[in-house]
């Protein structure tokens, strides 16, 4: 049985979630190794998913480009969703070039610090990875 998502962050507006028609959301929580990066949108979204019933999941847009900022995005991302329900896991999304320029121990080291945090807290965890 095929499932249908979309993903959404601040750059789709308001959203009227009573019109939606999906099977699954997947929110961007934040970007970046702040908390003030949350996503402007994500708590408006998050209450509009879950009053229509939506199950949702959460992205993280990664700007690292060392272990050390992944611990920072881990954190910032844990502080975005904290006491929220997730039906679909949290994905770290890492598609920069200046990403991929560290090489593949980098990424790898990147992906797994804030994945195994993330886990660590509870959630279950993804990754979107695109070049």
């Amino acid at each position: 049985m095929a499932k249908r998502g979309i993903d959404v962050s601040r750059w789709q507006g308001d959203i009227d979630w009573k019109k939606v028609m999906t099977d699954y959301v997947i929110l961007r929580a934040g970007y970046g190794r702040e908390l003030s990066q949350k996503d402007k949108k994500f708590e408006q979204n998050y209450a509009g998913a879950k009053g229509a019933g939506i199950p949702c999941g959460a992205y993280w847009y990664s700007y690292a480009t060392t272990v050390e900022d992944a611990v920072k995005e881990a954190q910032a991302c844990l502080e975005c969703i904290k006491g929220k329900q997730f039906e679909y896991p949290i994905y770290f999304d890492i598609e920069r070039e200046q990403q991929f320029s560290q090489g593949m121990s980098v990424c790898d080291a990147m992906v797994t610090t804030f994945c195994e945090a993330l886990k660590k807290a509870g959630y279950y965890v993804g990754v979107y990875c695109s070049t």
